[in-house]
């Protein structure tokens, strides 16, 4: 059941156009950056500052899709307003939306309007400025996450190979990891590249298959890593370009499910994958196939990484079912069992009694 509900006119608002706001101005409950770093919501912003500005409106992605209404702080506080898990339906023109509540919106009354909304989604929506839009919070549909996860390379384009072939691995995690997810009502979807035979053609293969799934919160890459032939343990890393609290978790989680350094999240703007997909986006480094420690400890505790792995991403406790044990049967009690015998003989007459114990 939506917790709050919008109708009337609608304005754009946000990025570095718009001059209607400050160049100082922050956000509701976006007031620093670090705020938005620990949401997850770094893909609503542009990478830098606006030249001149240094206020949080102004940097708004003017492209992504977001609103601001006068939510009622009483049913919908702030700290759910900007949990990336809850969405907004903006609905006008027979098209919908999912998109973030970014801040706290116009004064109807002094304006005359119900919603600002960023201008690519005016855009979308194909309406334009006093336009009548309907805004649902929270959109029912948006609570669960919806994910998008694919393996890393093709089997016809192999990616390392050392003590565990990085392609093979990837692909069984990712189906492991989207079974439990499944088992758990999260909506995923996945793909393995099996006709491609060189990397460009792979990596938009990928990333085009990322970008025409319906709309979804996340996208997830999933490889293993390589160096050089070791024994000494490797460790896990997750790579990404806006979503750092994200692949700090992930990192940790994966490392400490094997048992192996946790190397952390990793900034990285050169990698295809995540530069192109439109969603927000993490790329997995599960281990080192060149580590002995690492395919060991990938082997002997695969299950468990999946499901640390999967509770990281979805952000919340995934545990396997409890297996039942069938009851064991308790030994046999001895009883006692007493046989009368009355044995009746003239005088004089002996009589031999032998006694012979049987089984059953």
């Amino acid at each position: 059941m939506a917790l709050f509900n919008a109708h009337g006119r609608v304005s754009w608002f946000g990025g570095p156009e718009d001059t209607g706001v400050s160049p100082s101005e922050d956000l509701a409950w976006f007031e620093t950056w670090d705020q938005v770093v620990d949401a997850d919501a770094e893909h609503l912003f542009l990478s830098t500052q606006p030249p001149g500005t240094t206020g949080l409106a102004r940097r708004l992605n003017p492209e992504t899709h977001f609103v601001a209404c006068r939510w009622d702080y009483s049913s919908t506080p702030k700290s759910m307003l900007k949990d990336q898990r809850y969405k907004a339906r903006v609905s006008a023109g027979g098209k919908s939306f999912l998109v973030s509540p970014i801040d706290w919106g116009p004064h109807e009354q002094e304006t005359g309007r119900a919603a600002d909304i960023s201008s690519g989604l005016m855009s979308a929506l194909g309406i334009s400025t006093d336009d009548i839009v309907d805004v649902e919070y929270p959109y029912e549909e948006a609570v669960a996450m919806r994910i998008a996860m694919s393996s890393g390379h093709s089997t016809k384009c192999q990616g390392a190979i050392g003590y565990l072939n990085e392609v093979e691995e990837a692909t069984r995690a990712v189906d492991r990891i989207a079974e439990i997810w499944k088992e758990n009502g999260i909506e995923c979807w996945t793909f393995h590249d099996t006709t491609s035979t060189d990397s460009s053609t792979n990596l938009n293969k990928i990333t085009d298959w990322h970008n025409s799934r319906p709309s979804h919160e996340l996208d997830v890459s999933v490889h293993l890593n390589a160096y050089q032939s070791t024994s000494k343990p490797m460790g896990c890393e997750c790579l990404y370009v806006t979503q750092s609290s994200l692949a700090s978790k992930v990192a940790a989680a994966m490392a400490g499910a094997l048992q192996l350094p946790n190397r952390g999240g990793k900034f990285r703007d050169d990698l295809f994958v995540l530069n192109q997909t439109n969603a927000p986006c993490v790329l997995l480094e599960c281990c080192f196939v060149d580590s002995t420690s690492d395919a060991d400890a990938w082997r002997a505790r695969f299950e468990d990484f999946c499901y640390q792995t999967a509770s990281a991403i979805a952000g919340r406790t995934m545990q396997p079912p409890d297996t039942e044990q069938p009851p064991i049967e308790p030994p046999p009690v001895a009883v006692e069992q007493v046989v009368g015998v009355h044995i009746s003989a003239p005088p004089g007459v002996r009589v031999d009694v032998d006694i012979v114990e049987t089984q059953g």
